[in-house]
């Protein structure tokens, strides 16, 4: 058995549909229903109700499962089984392992997967329908947090909430870091993986320097960076009326993890990247070109069908034939680059690498740099205020992290990583540039671009 998402703007709820048959799983829709509407039905402890994207998420998760197990070879040599039949020694287990040693999976990805199939897999427990899926048991725990991480309830006496360990998942994958430095990239091998992005085609360009700047989740990026007016984001203006009304920055809404929605500020400077190299390039495919294959090529096939895609939809991302740019083509056109190029990079590392410059910036601007230390309570609360107005942190550990890596970074005399004048001297290095107009100027577009970007620290 094999399935797909269904999404539709007029469904109250997606649908995951049998390949084979073409008919809605009632069981997931059932379970997409209950996590909407009655949590207390997929788990007991569960009181509040779910928002459309954790929901998506959960679905997409509980589909990977499906379609591996679809791919599984079972011990009487035939290939594939229902997800009823399957147990976790002969069919999850082996998943998750070959997730990890064949696919790389972190382990706290692995986890995130791993916690949703035992969240279906207990609510069809709970809605008396058989199955073979018996999970080893979590282990409960109570997890207590640091008094200083809460700025605005010192006067609590305790901060503890309950927890579980996921036991389905090796505890040696999980990466234990108090920063992120093994985690960001320098101006330089930005340089080296926009360039060979770019060469592949400049949507990832774009993309890539678009979530360097907003610090977007992947899924944010590609679901919610407006292109036009829609209903997150009623007032956006395209770069020609920015311009034209000399606008330097312009507030992007966007659904942030959790389904909560949360804002931040788009400089101008990003906008005309995006538009010199996307929307309207020298030389190469606009994005009206794109567009237009999409509508007349793409939105015909089975795919586009099959995940409620008509001529009408306009997204933001499209490669040169016209086909939408997914998470997962993002993220596996970026892993390729990376080894081309000899450094690891994903998309979640352009974020890290997009926060720690901004409060790096923050910090030059503000004349910190000399009473810089990451326990500095004041410069703590400073930078707590920013991550959660532009990427909506809660926890005061994750600021932490973040400060503690622009220090690591200072101790070191590493400060390459952080200073933009470093981008010039990369561009000349790049031998990707040579005999290439098209991206020769697009990187020159972006370096202009960068040097010139303080408005969005300078405004906090």
């Amino acid at each position: 058995m094999s399935v797909y998402l269904f999404r539709a703007t007029e469904l109250e709820y997606p649908i995951v549909f049998d390949k084979d048959t073409n008919s809605p799983d009632m069981y997931l829709l059932h379970y997409a229903i209950c996590k909407k509407n009655f949590p207390h039905l997929v788990n007991r402890k569960l009181t509040r109700k779910c928002k459309e994207k954790a929901i998506i998420d959960a679905l997409q998760r509980i589909c990977y499962l499906i379609n591996r197990l679809s791919e599984q070879k079972q011990l009487n040599g035939e290939l594939g089984g229902h997800y009823l039949a399957a147990t976790y020694s002969g069919n999850m287990e082996p998943l998750i392992r070959a997730m990890r040693y064949e696919g790389g999976w972190k382990g706290e990805s692995i986890e995130q997967y791993v916690k949703t199939w035992r969240q279906f897999y207990s609510f069809l427990s709970l809605q008396g329908i058989h199955h073979n899926m018996y999970m080893p048991e979590t282990i409960a725990v109570t997890i207590s947090e640091d008094q200083n991480d809460n700025f605005l309830s010192h006067t609590v006496a305790q901060n503890n909430f309950s927890g579980e360990i996921e036991t389905a998942v090796d505890s040696s994958w999980f990466e234990r870091k108090d920063d992120y430095k093994e985690s960001i990239l320098s101006i330089e091998q930005f340089w080296l993986l926009y360039a060979s992005l770019h060469e592949i085609d400049p949507v990832y360009a774009a993309m890539a320097y678009t979530q360097l700047v907003t610090c977007l989740r992947v899924t944010a990026l590609i679901n919610c960076y407006p292109r036009t007016k829609n209903n997150n984001n009623p007032h956006w203006l395209s770069y020609k009326e920015m311009k034209r009304d000399n606008i330097t920055k312009q507030p992007l809404n966007y659904i942030a993890k959790g389904g909560s929605m949360k804002q931040l500020q788009a400089p101008i400077s990003l906008m005309k990247v995006v538009y010199d190299i996307y929307d309207q390039p020298e030389t190469g495919a606009s994005y009206g070109k794109r567009l237009n294959r999409f509508q007349k090529e793409y939105s015909k096939t089975k795919w586009a069908l099959n995940k409620g895609v008509t001529s009408d939809t306009k997204p933001v991302w499209l490669k040169e034939n016209g086909t939408p740019v997914s998470v997962r083509d993002f993220q596996s056109t970026m892993q390729k680059c990376s080894e081309n190029i000899g450094f690891y990079a994903h998309p979640h590392v352009l974020r890290h690498t997009g926060v720690t410059q901004m409060l790096y910036q923050y910090m030059v601007n503000n004349n910190l740099l000399s009473k810089f230390n990451h326990t500095n309570q004041y410069l703590l609360v400073d930078a707590h205020i920013i991550l959660q107005s532009h990427l909506g942190h809660a926890k005061v550990s994750t600021t932490k992290r973040y400060l503690r890596t622009i220090e690591r970074i200072i101790q070191e005399s590493n400060m390459d990583i952080l200073l933009n004048t470093t981008l010039s001297t990369s561009r000349q290095h790049a031998d990707m540039l040579k005999n290439n107009p098209q991206l020769m100027n697009g990187m020159k577009v972006l370096e202009e671009a960068i040097l010139g970007a303080t408005a969005q620290t300078t405004s906090y």
